[in-house]
């Protein structure tokens, strides 16, 4: 499916490009989330005439996660949760898990935004986190995972 893009998207173009997409990729979330729209004739032509305010509008979604992100960076939150007698966690520590925590302190940071390449945490101890508050933006943060 033909789309033209009204936003900058990793891995896929920048605003006003015209680019090939999965139907579910475009009819699901990209055009839901007003970062597409179908790559008509009066859609080409509207975006190419928006395309400064487009831009600006962009750039300002990124001077505030940039801002954002500065608040977050260096963070510090506890999770305690039951271990077995060895010191295993029953269970594990996910993205959820680490939301919740840091909305206890005060720090918003949605469950989407906490990336966990290696699955979750499934050891007491400090972990290094990065949470992505952008495409473009992310910042480290520390979860220390403690024994209840």
């Amino acid at each position: 499916m033909k789309i033209i893009l009204l936003d900058k998207i990793q891995r896929l173009g920048e605003i006003g490009d015209v680019v090939e997409v999965n139907s579910g990729y475009a009819r699901n979330f990209l055009i839901p989330q007003k970062k597409a729209a179908f790559a008509s004739d009066k859609n080409i032509a509207d975006v190419e005439a928006k395309k400064d305010e487009l831009a600006a509008a962009s750039a300002n979604q990124l001077t505030r996660a940039e801002a954002r992100s500065e608040e977050i960076k260096g963070s510090v939150c506890e999770i305690t949760v039951p271990v077995t007698e060895e010191g295993a966690l029953y269970g594990s520590v996910g993205t959820r898990e680490i939301s919740d925590a840091f909305k206890a302190i005060n720090i918003e940071i949605d469950k989407s935004e906490v990336q966990l390449p290696d699955g979750p945490i499934k050891e007491i101890g400090d972990h290094a986190i990065t949470i992505s508050v952008h495409p473009e933006v992310s910042s480290e943060v520390t979860v220390k995972v403690l024994a209840e």
